[in-house]
């Protein structure tokens, strides 16, 4: 697959949202908005400390459990 086509993949793919975009021939503008997912298991992980007074082994134990693995377009792999 040739560099052209990885990227256009990873255009096809990408979870930014183009909001605006101004072409001014030498120059261009590009807004964009992109969707950001609130992570749970951070928030229990936040809270296993808090409960346990600090005793991050259990919580470490449970945080690796819970990690999400991306792919290499960021894409989530779960």
């Amino acid at each position: 697959m040739s560099k052209y086509e990885e990227f256009q993949e990873w255009l096809n793919q990408c979870p930014i949202k183009i909001t605006n975009y101004e072409d001014n021939t030498t120059e261009f503008a590009i807004d964009f908005s992109m969707e950001v997912e609130i992570d749970e298991d951070a928030e229990e992980v936040e809270q296993c400390i808090v409960e346990t007074n600090g005793d991050y082994s259990e919580c470490v134990d449970r945080m690796v459990e819970t990690m999400t693995e991306y792919d290499k377009w960021g894409n989530i792999k779960r």
